[in-house]
């Protein structure tokens, strides 16, 4: 068995509006999906990142400077993640299948190396 990171990326188009109640379906049916993964024992852990926190840290002549971002230079941003454990990258993908987050924008599945 192998461990996968699962990104959560947003979408490059608008978000949708959604009123508060729009907005717990949504959230009720990631944790559906969090719920099956850890049922099926494949779940290792998952978290939502923070909205507009965090650091960035760059070397810029020969100084690490720590700053509030830009976080990202695409206009994706990375929203979350899920760490999976598959046999393969197909089983790590066909368990990323029915995630909710389809519907708002990316999924991305990238294997962890054990160093």
């Amino acid at each position: 068995m192998q461990t996968y990171l699962v990104l959560l990326h947003e979408g490059t188009t608008a978000q949708p509006v959604m009123s508060p109640e729009e907005m717990q379906a949504v959230i009720a049916r990631y944790k559906a999906w969090g719920q099956r993964l850890h049922a099926s024992g494949r779940l290792v852990s998952s978290n939502k990142l923070e909205n507009e926190t965090g650091r960035v840290l760059r070397r810029d002549d020969g100084q690490i400077r720590i700053t509030d971002g830009p976080f990202t230079e695409t206009k994706d941003v990375l929203g979350g993640y899920f760490l999976i454990q598959a046999e393969s990258y197909e089983e790590a993908a066909e368990l990323c299948r029915d995630t909710p987050h389809l519907d708002f924008g990316v999924v991305e599945v990238r294997r962890i190396e054990v160093v």
